[in-house]
């Protein structure tokens, strides 16, 4: 499963992991049905996503470069009501980032991408379609704490084209460990080898360009999660990292809107819910 492309380490090496093609990664994510705030709507969700990897970043690299590559695939299901409409509830996500990622001799370390994606319900297919392009970069200031800045640009979804970002990962002691990454903020207790539990509080949904009477659109939904998860390691010796995580909250603050595909992605119509369950 695994085949280098050349011999020499100044050279283009490319390696899949030792497990092949096989996933790396899976998820189910449940949001059970929410009424409307102000209105009469009703709305829940459904998704499901899966990573393939393309590309083993401990041997994959062009001279001093690791190169990941891997392919994001994942089907979101909407069950809409009342006065929301859908044209099509089942909406498509498949992004295909390429990560170069430079390690510092201090332990910090760059790293730079593209991501071809498609995010649409399957009829927009036209105005589904992006190239994202990232940077980060991550400072180690000790063993105990670490963070990282960075940019990604999204063209076509991106409300203000370029977003900043930030985050960090902080061990006070140790057992504990508090991390900002990606839209997730959590403290994690670390129980004993294999167990970690902890609170969380996270951003979850997406953005869609999909069919309405009045054309193309942008549907985006988003929802404020705040809850409790645990992460079980199961790698026998001598594996690698085998996690299964479970999570459950409650959506304290959501949204669903219908956008206009310009620069500022100006709003056309706005739903907000109640609470309800996420698993």
């Amino acid at each position: 499963a695994a085949t280098a492309m050349a011999d020499s380490p100044n050279s283009l090496q490319y390696n899949l992991p030792d497990s092949g093609l096989a996933p790396s990664f899976a998820e189910a994510t449940f949001l059970t049905h929410m009424h409307e705030r102000h209105g009469g709507s009703g709305l829940s969700m459904q998704s499901y996503a899966l990573t393939i990897p393309l590309s083993d970043p401990r041997k994959t690299h062009w001279n001093n470069i690791s190169i990941n590559a891997q392919l994001d695939t994942k089907i979101t299901v909407f069950n809409a009501d009342g006065n929301l409409t859908l044209n099509n509830e089942v909406m498509y996500n498949v992004a295909l980032p390429i990560s170069f990622i430079q390690t510092m001799p201090n332990g910090n370390r760059l790293i730079v991408g593209i991501a071809p994606e498609l995010a649409t319900d399957g009829e927009a297919i036209s105005h589904g379609t992006d190239l994202a392009a990232y940077a980060m970069y991550t400072v180690r200031k000790n063993e105990v704490f670490s963070y990282t800045f960075g940019i990604g640009i999204s063209p076509r979804f991106a409300e203000c084209f370029a977003v900043p970002f930030f985050g960090f990962e902080w061990q006070p002691t140790q057992d504990w460990t508090v991390s900002l990454q990606g839209y997730k903020l959590s403290a994690m207790y670390q129980v004993n080898d294999r167990l970690r539990v902890g609170p969380f509080a996270m951003s979850s949904g997406g953005i869609w360009a999909v069919d309405t009477p009045r054309g193309d659109e942008n549907f985006r939904m988003r929802a404020l999660v705040l809850g409790v998860t645990g992460e079980y390691n199961f790698a026998k010796p001598g594996q690698t990292k085998r996690v299964i995580t479970a999570s459950i909250g409650s959506n304290v603050a959501t949204r669903a809107d219908f956008l206009k595909r310009n620069t500022g992605k100006d709003s056309v119509e706005t739903h907000h819910y109640k609470p309800a369950v996420y698993v």
